[in-house]
């Protein structure tokens, strides 16, 4: 009798380049570690209450049905971060995204297995009928647990320190000889 592994590395060799579709996707990723861009769009909204971009799953999705959470994607061989924003700015934000400040990088462990999620501050760069835009202290529920526990508070802060450098920056140039 043929062993499993082998079966799976003949059919896989047969697989073309490109997306792999979520079943696939979900079954090779339980074996490797896969890396992924998180895109965190933070702003001031009215009121200078801080914003954030988050999304919808669909009800159907194989992970985190109907939940919340910020864009992201997996970074696809021969791909590199660029190619990650254009798809993003195609898809789940549906407006152009720039700008890109790595915040850090968390290795996670999920039901559909191990990921590094680098994550990122991104700028977008219009408004869209598809933007959901939140109060970070008044977030949708269900919201991705990784997403509100990890990868949220790291960008949340790393937004307000680029704001309190801003600051500084201005006052020294206001109040310092140098």
């Amino acid at each position: 009798m043929t062993d499993k592994r082998e079966v799976a590395a003949a059919a896989l060799r047969e697989v073309p380049s490109g997306p792999l579709g979520p079943e696939l996707f979900d079954a090779i990723a339980r074996h490797s570690v896969s890396n992924a861009f998180e895109a965190a769009a933070l702003r001031r909204g009215k009121h200078g209450r801080l914003e954030i971009y988050l999304r919808q799953r669909a009800q159907n999705d194989t992970a985190y049905p109907g939940q919340w959470h910020i864009p992201g994607s997996i970074l696809r061989p021969g791909e590199k971060w660029a190619d990650v924003m254009t798809r993003l700015s195609r898809g789940e934000f549906m407006a152009e995204i720039g700008n890109r400040r790595f915040v850090g990088h968390v290795p996670t462990n999920e039901a559909r297995g191990s990921f590094i999620s680098f994550v990122y501050l991104v700028d977008v760069g219009q408004e869209t009928d598809e933007a959901k835009w939140f109060p970070v202290d008044n977030m949708p529920e269900p919201l991705v647990d990784i997403h509100e526990q990890m990868f949220i508070p790291l960008a949340v802060a790393a937004f307000k320190l680029e704001e309190a450098t801003a600051r500084l920056a201005v006052l020294k140039a206001q109040f310092c000889d140098e």
